[in-house]
């Protein structure tokens, strides 16, 4: 039945999308309850145990060992998020996140949810690819391509301008970090040139640096203040509210009830901040956005004279210091695509799933090329100077065109040699020529028990390389003299997801997910109306707290006819109440 749609999505740090391609059109699909296309990237876990995803999860999210928020960022780390009693891997809560959007798109098309092309950061390191595809895997999946963000908005792009022929660059700023991508458009080739960004540089940071700035506001006229646990995860909502607010307003009132205590005294936080204030908060930020512009260029000696179009991707490029730092760089405007600079990246994905699956004929014309974001390389023994040292031998340089291979030919030092390691580096500028400057992966092998020479003459080591248009390396060890070889695998096995772990945590979140479907559909958005009514004078709530209450009453009752009139009205008032005070 899927035969007819190409599903792709973007699995962001601070919000996620899904799109599907069908009829020759892309489209993202939303949630059934809130109707919104963009899913908040948080999973938690409520007091009766069951979990949450997106909007539901808001309340929850940032009660201490209940919720995680910006996963994302953690992928590929070996790192765990304690939820109660339990420990989670990235995996598995990026998982969660993918299998609402999958259940999304179930609902919505009809269909069951399968092939996938997923979204990654250009940047992404191999094993943070690596634990995206075991998170595909575990929300029931099959991730049939990775593709590159930047390169998935081009895509979206170059499909509706197949004629054009430019240099571009896709300025992809979202929650969590910043891709800048040059590519050339040629008779429907798109073809990138090169990439380079910041995996730790997103919305999320200028999320900080406003909570930051509301918080020194604050304490300046309340120093002697205790704020409340409960309120800090109030504080970054209200910070990321002010943030979407004054990309559009000179200033803001942001007004939190009970955020602290002082004396035996309840106080609420009040107060005002300026556009300027925040763009001077984020001056070090668009600093570090700067620079990568800069090295972006560099890597292929380009001026900025030579960019025809900025297409600007991500949340962030709503920010108005944003923008006008790319016209600043450019000498031009930068514009988002008609879909808006938060859902071109699943646009893309859904397309580039449409070209996979054959729904897209040869003949449009789209050809894609994509290029390895980082060199990757290995420690060899060098004579150099007069001595003998180590230093960096690259396997791939940056801004290779992928896929691409390799086989090189090395000797060990020593015909007695028992043992041979093999340590894989990562190089971002392609100038790396010792260990030391290039980054340690972590990523290592060995061949060990390695018999003497009986010739006397040291073995010939090969060592064959690939990387895949998923960005995935794969290194083969070989000494074939002895008919040994080694695979490359993750040094740490706390990065590593084996067979039997995917498996074993498969079953453990399809128990945790089968819990709780209403939960997770209407908690959120119940939730979501008390907030709103906290911020407003009580005269002024009965409407809210009417709908809210017929919508608890039918969930107690499992009266679904009632669930979802209430549900809808719900959703429509909120959407009515927000305009109207935008």
């Amino acid at each position: 039945m899927t035969k007819n749609y190409a599903i792709g999505i973007d699995l962001g740090t601070s919000t996620s999308e899904i799109c599907v391609y069908r009829n020759n059109e892309s489209f993202p699909i939303p949630d059934p309850v809130t109707k919104m296309a963009i899913i908040p990237s948080i999973v938690a876990i409520n007091k009766k145990g069951e979990i949450l995803v997106g909007e539901n999860a808001r309340s929850w999210v940032d009660v201490s060992n209940r919720g995680s928020r910006e996963i994302k960022r953690k992928m590929g780390t070996g790192e765990t998020i304690k939820l109660l009693e339990k420990e989670y891997r990235p995996e598995e809560i990026s998982a969660l996140i993918l299998r609402q959007l999958k259940e999304n798109a179930e609902v919505a098309l009809g269909i069951e949810i399968r092939e996938v092309v997923l979204s990654v950061p250009a940047n992404f390191p191999d094993a943070a690819r690596q634990a995206t595809l075991n998170a595909g895997e575990l929300a029931g999946l099959k991730i049939i391509r990775l593709i590159n963000e930047p390169t998935a908005a081009a895509l979206a792009f170059g499909i509706k301008n197949i004629d054009v022929e430019e240099q571009l660059v896709v300025f992809d700023f979202g929650g969590g970090t910043l891709d800048i991508t040059v590519l050339e458009m040629l008779a429907g080739v798109l073809d990138v040139k090169c990439s380079f960004g910041n995996p730790q540089l997103g919305g999320k940071d200028f999320d900080e640096a406003m909570i930051r700035l509301l918080h020194r506001k604050f304490k300046t006229e309340n120093p002697e203040a205790e704020i409340s646990q409960k309120a800090h995860g109030a504080l970054k909502e209200a910070a990321e509210k002010a943030k979407k607010v004054l990309s559009t307003q000179q200033s803001y009132d942001v007004r939190i009830p009970y955020f602290a205590a002082s004396h035996g005294e309840f106080l609420d936080l009040e107060v005002e901040v300026t556009q300027q204030e925040f763009e001077q908060a984020i001056a070090p930020l668009l600093q570090k956005a700067r620079d990568c512009i800069h090295q972006a260029l560099n890597a292929k000696n380009l001026h900025p004279s030579t960019i025809n179009r900025v297409l600007l991707v991500g949340g962030t490029t709503y920010i108005p210091a944003v923008r006008q730092l790319v016209v600043q760089m450019f000498g031009k405007q930068g514009k988002a695509l008609d879909v808006g600079a938060d859902l071109a990246v699943g646009v893309g994905a859904s397309i580039h799933a449409a070209l996979a699956k054959g729904f897209i004929p040869q003949d449009s014309g789209v050809i894609l090329t994509d290029v390895a974001p980082f060199g990757l390389g290995i420690e060899v023994v060098s004579y150099v100077g007069g001595q003998y040292m180590l230093t960096y031998e690259p396997l791939i340089q940056p801004n290779t065109t992928i896929p691409y291979s390799t086989l090189k030919t090395y000797t060990l030092l020593k015909p007695d040699q028992k043992r041979l390691k093999i340590r894989l580096y990562q190089d971002n500028t392609g100038r790396a020529k010792l260990p030391n400057e290039a980054i340690d992966t972590g990523i290592e092998a060995q061949i060990t028990d390695i018999p003497p020479a009986v010739d006397g003459i040291p073995y010939a080591v090969q060592v064959e390389f690939s990387y895949d248009i998923n960005g995935i390396a794969k290194l083969k060890a070989t000494i074939p003299n002895i008919n040994k070889s080694v695979e490359l695998s993750y040094g740490s096995s706390a990065k590593r997801m084996a067979n039997k772990d995917i498996a074993d945590a498969a079953s453990r979140l399809k128990e945790l997910w089968k819990q709780n479907a209403k939960a997770r559909q209407y908690e959120g958005l119940i939730n979501k109306a008390e907030r709103y009514m906290a911020g407003i004078p009580p005269q002024e709530r009965s409407p809210l707290s009417d709908i809210v209450m017929e919508l608890k009453k039918a969930l107690m009752n499992d009266n679904i006819q009632e669930i979802q009139k209430a549900g809808d009205s719900l959703v429509d008032l909120l959407f009515d109440l927000e305009n109207h005070m935008e």
